[in-house]
């Protein structure tokens, strides 16, 4: 039989009206929040980080996602191993610093001892008989596109659908970018005291852009349109894109959106004028990998529920949301330049890093007053505006995971 949560789960799904956010429990309740680590985050592909924070054989960093610890570490093969932080023993963390190099993984506890692929080499003073090959560390998932490191908890799991699509598209439309041998440039940490999923349409409208973002307002050409569908702003950003594609397209970039019920790419001109997302549309940094010359435009990727990815010509942002727990998500956003890039000379972090910088300042006082006003009696799910439509694919998506 059903337990009572269950059903309450299941009377909440049914009485979900399309159209409209969420009802309480979802963005607050922590049995809610533990079905969605089980049923969605064990299941769907997290990003973690990129390969340059482990360039060397032991090189490791944690990821952490609920109450889960990962071990991302550099294997002797070269290989990218992911690692749920618990010794085989008894439970303990075997890593207890967030990142760092290790030549074997040693729990601090009772000194059991594994390689870096998870298998374990030495258990002292263990029984008779006892097999150390059946007690290595559990592992996850692990897939690595362009440089930036996936994993899925529960690798026995049949991978979502489109997986494979949405990563297809992610290597084909960032390949001249060169990711992969790019390296972070910056990377900067914000804790939001608000449910993933209030992250998440946060991120996924612009309803919110012209009121609360006037700094993304002045650098990306779509935001004003996308805020409330004014049809002179329409029309104009419409004039633009057609101006902009033929040059765009004779520079080699691929224009072409693609999109399926997983995963959205596409690109889009940033501003009249402006080569790249910076406060006056200057280069940041050198061109990233393969490009020769600026057309104006980025590139955008999502993979839900989390993965992001934006590339101007000449710097990278990747996106990281991961919950933590019911009312708290973290959010970091990393940038990305040309390997041989020189800071101080080719790229300033503070002119590099100003636009989501603001942007995600603003974003997490959004969020957290969000969260408040989400908690109150007062509280009842309010109806979507028509540039907000995307969250309703989002929330249909949502409960169809945990139903």
């Amino acid at each position: 039989m059903a337990s009572t949560f269950e059903s309450s789960i299941d009377a909440l799904i049914a009485s979900h009206k399309p159209g409209y956010a969420l009802a309480q429990p979802f963005y607050n309740d922590p049995q809610v929040f533990q079905r969605d680590i089980a049923r969605i985050f064990t299941k769907q592909w997290s990003f973690a980080g990129h390969v340059s924070r482990i360039k060397n054989q032991g090189d490791y960093f944690l990821f952490t996602i609920g109450d889960e610890s990962i071990i991302v570490i550099r294997g002797k093969d070269g290989e990218v191993n992911a690692l749920f932080n618990v010794c085989r023993h008894r439970g303990s963390r075997v890593c207890v610093e967030a990142e760092g190099n290790k030549k074997a993984l040693v729990c601090p506890y009772h000194a059991w001892t594994y390689t870096t692929d998870g298998s374990l080499s030495s258990a002292p003073a263990m029984l008779d008989g006892f097999d150390a090959s059946q007690f290595g560390m559990r592992k996850c998932d692990v897939h690595i596109v362009e440089g930036l490191i996936f994993v899925r908890l529960d690798a026995s799991t049949p991978r979502p659908p489109d997986s494979d699509a949405a990563f297809a598209d992610l290597e084909r439309l960032f390949k001249p970018y060169r990711f992969a041998s790019a390296k972070i440039a910056a990377s900067l940490v914000w804790r939001v005291r608000g449910n993933w999923k209030l992250v998440v349409e946060n991120f996924g409208e612009c309803y919110h852009c012209r009121p609360t973002h006037p700094e993304y307002c002045s650098v990306m050409a779509h935001a004003t349109p996308d805020t409330y569908k004014a049809p002179r702003a329409v029309e104009e950003f419409g004039k633009l894109k057609s101006e902009w594609e033929p040059r765009s397209k004779a520079l080699g970039f691929e224009i072409g959106n693609s999109e399926s019920p997983l995963h959205y790419v596409g690109r889009l001109p940033i501003k009249e004028g402006f080569l790249t997302q910076s406060r006056d549309g200057k280069p940041v940094a050198p061109l990233m990998g393969d490009l020769k010359e600026y057309d104006g435009g980025y590139t955008s990727m999502r993979i839900y529920p989390l993965n992001y990815c934006i590339a101007s010509a000449d710097h990278g942002l990747i996106p990281r949301f991961t919950p933590i727990g019911p009312e708290l998500t973290e959010v970091e956003m990393i940038w990305l330049v040309k390997s041989d890039a020189v800071e101080g000379r080719d790229y300033d972090v503070a002119k590099l890093t100003w636009l989501w910088k603001v942007t995600t300042d603003q974003d997490k006082t959004l969020v957290d007053n969000n969260q408040a006003g989400v908690n109150s009696l007062a509280y009842r799910p309010g109806p979507y505006a028509k540039t907000e439509q995307g969250l309703t694919r989002f929330t249909t998506w949502y409960l169809a995971q945990i139903a």
